[in-house]
């Protein structure tokens, strides 16, 4: 019996720059082919692979643009991880990460990491292929922050393998790929990269963005290294971050958490500017308006750096600030009036039963409606006309 041998549809190839994939960016920062048409994804709709690998080299195309542009505007520069790879050196496993060529004597410092899959320098493919490569990519915050007087640190935490002379953030088909030291993982290079650079800068102010599962190594860095950094964190910004605070019950670290971190979610556009206090991020929650996860970045940008610049000269110590209790500031989603979602919504028929089991047991003799929270945080509730604290 003879059987037909599968032949395997090649990888596409396209070029490395936007010209020799015949795109531009047009005026508005918008992707454009040689036609001036705005970028789609739909090029060949029964392609799935087609389109997935297009878009992404079309944004390492776009990207070489970007940085470019950083370095040449915003005084940043390349260096390699681990840092031990010397300048000259090509052959062994090795990423990039983006930094101010002054990073160990700014005052401030504001660090930046991404998404997983996301390559360095981009918050978002789809936001710079499909809206705005001043958006999608990091360059937008990048430009602010310089001109705020900001060094720069950007983390590269997607670059575990190192492919054909390059890093990867796919997972390779190939045998025998080699990881590339320190950086396995993105919990470990952002552990690697800032307990690295953290002690080597003069910097008392340290600002962070982290996007989804970058908020998820940021926390797990900050707790690991607590005591590098409960002193020099002035704020912590979080966009749809996947993080929980669950996994780490110091209650100290809790309470610095929660005074030095607001989270920035997608909402209705109803609820645009709303703040509630979520038990599992362990932080407030600013509400953005955006109803897409990606598009949280664009509509929080602007609230994130009014938080910053309320925090820039703030005395950091956290022995000096942590039984204070702050004024409210409209520019400050910590200090903020909250509302109190310990959990998503389930709307279930197991939930609804057990709610209606739980609810029983928590009525006390006199028909009195108790609520427990974590974190010793106080919500009003109403019990027939009459306001009662929990």
């Amino acid at each position: 019996m003879y059987r037909h041998r599968i032949k395997k549809t090649p990888s596409p190839v396209f070029g490395d720059t936007l010209e020799t994939m015949h795109y531009a960016i047009n005026e508005q920062r918008r992707l454009v082919d040689a036609n001036g048409e705005l970028y789609t994804f739909d090029l060949k709709a029964k392609n799935r692979m087609y389109q997935e690998a297009h878009g992404l080299a079309l944004t390492r195309a776009a990207i070489k643009v970007i940085i470019k542009q950083m370095q040449e505007e915003c005084g940043i520069v390349r260096q390699k991880v681990p840092f031990w790879i010397n300048d000259d050196d090509e052959t062994s496993p090795q990423a990039s990460i983006l930094m101010s060529k002054d990073y160990k004597t700014r005052d401030r410092m504001l660090v930046l990491i991404p998404n997983t899959m996301e390559i360095l320098g981009a918050w978002s493919r789809r936001l710079l292929c499909n809206e705005n490569v001043d958006v999608g990519s990091m360059l937008s915050v990048v430009k602010q922050a310089h001109a705020e007087g900001y060094g720069v640190l950007i983390l590269n935490p997607n670059a575990h393998w190192f492919v054909d002379g390059q890093a990867s953030v796919d997972i390779p088909t190939k045998v025998d790929v080699p990881m590339i030291p320190k950086l396995g993982s993105p919990e470990e290079h952002v552990d690697y990269v800032l307990s690295t650079l953290v002690p080597e800068m003069a910097s008392k102010k340290l600002f962070f963005m982290a996007h989804k599962y970058g908020a998820h190594a940021l926390l797990h860095t900050l707790h690991k290294h607590f005591d590098m950094f409960k002193d020099r964190v002035a704020a912590i910004a979080l966009i749809e971050g996947v993080h929980s605070i669950d996994s780490y019950p110091d209650l100290v670290f809790q309470k610095w958490w929660s005074l030095n971190t607001a989270a920035f979610i997608q909402s209705e556009a109803e609820e645009k500017a709303m703040v509630e206090y979520r038990v599992h991020s362990g932080c407030n929650c600013y509400k953005t308006g955006a109803k897409q996860f990606d598009y949280a970045l664009i509509d929080g940008a602007p609230v994130i750096f009014d938080f910053f610049d309320v925090r820039r000269d703030r005395d950091n110590t956290f022995a000096n600030y942590k039984d204070l209790l702050l004024p409210r500031d409209e520019r400050d989603p910590t200090t903020a009036i909250i509302t109190i979602q310990d959990e998503p919504e389930d709307d279930s028929y197991a939930s609804h039963a057990n709610q209606e089991d739980q609810d029983q047991e928590e009525r006390g003799a006199d028909g009195e409606e108790v609520e427990e929270l974590d974190m010793g945080r106080w919500k009003i509730v109403e019990v027939d006309d009459e306001e009662v604290k929990a």
